[in-house]
């Protein structure tokens, strides 16, 4: 995975990730700007994807996790969410050659995006677990209250 993926992030790393950042940022229905907290978030998360991938697993994961965790908390369906591990991908085959670059490509993607798939389920979870707890703290308040 790291031939091709090195080759395809090295030298145009910049010029892949400001792409695939605007790519993010164009999810959210207001315009937001690379400067936010969010899209800077989203920028860092991004970076240690492209660098981490093939090189630093760990880096690679814990930037996926990032970016699936800024857009689990978003009101998007997992489709659109997951859509921008698409979109690396249809910004970095523009730039292979061969078929076996593009396969090599397509198989590098594809597991990264099962990755952020399990990350992104994960994510959305913990907030569904977290607005249960939420709603059963609530409704025990409310019911120490109706008995005073």
């Amino acid at each position: 995975m790291s031939t091709i993926w090195s080759a395809m992030t090295g030298e145009r790393q910049q010029e892949v990730l400001d792409r695939w950042l605007e790519a993010g940022l164009g999810l959210f229905r207001e315009k937001m700007s690379p400067g936010t907290p969010v899209a800077e978030a989203l920028g860092d998360a991004m970076t240690m994807v492209l660098t981490g991938c093939g090189r630093d697993d760990a880096r690679c994961g814990e930037g996926i996790s990032r970016i699936t965790r800024i857009l689990a908390v978003q009101p998007f369906p997992p489709s659109r969410s997951l859509g921008l591990f698409r979109e690396l991908h249809d910004i970095l085959i523009e730039k292979v050659s061969g078929a076996a670059e593009a396969d090599e490509l397509r198989r590098c993607i594809e597991e990264i995006t099962f990755q952020a798939f399990d990350r992104f389920m994960e994510h959305r979870e913990t907030i569904y677990q977290l607005k249960v707890e939420e709603t059963r703290s609530n409704l025990a308040m409310l019911l120490r209250r109706q008995r005073t």
